[in-house]
């Protein structure tokens, strides 16, 4: 036989479940907003047509290789997770220095 205090009792252990739950929603997702967002890396040594720097838009990690075309054949860089002063981060070419 319930009384009202049990259920009342329920009631309170259910929402705190839930807005346990909400919150550890939360949390992840900006977690994994934070590590997913958007980053422009500037490709080092690399510039265009009319000499400006190269910039790779991505939302690829800190230790990714990609590979580019930057005039002189395709050309591969890792992304580092080295900022520069305009807020863009440094990609490094890897086969030039070989």
């Amino acid at each position: 036989m319930s009384t009202p205090t049990s259920a009342s009792y329920h009631e309170a252990s259910l929402a705190e479940l839930l807005g346990g739950i909400t919150v550890m929603a939360a949390v992840t997702w900006l977690i994994h907003r934070r590590r997913h967002r958007v980053r422009r890396y500037t490709l080092l040594n690399s510039t265009d047509a009319d000499g400006n720097p190269v910039l790779h838009v991505t939302r690829r990690q800190a230790g990714t290789i990609i590979r580019r075309d930057v005039g002189r054949g395709p050309e591969r860089f890792e992304l580092t997770s080295t900022p520069l002063g305009d807020g863009a981060y440094v990609a490094e070419p890897l086969d030039r220095y070989v």
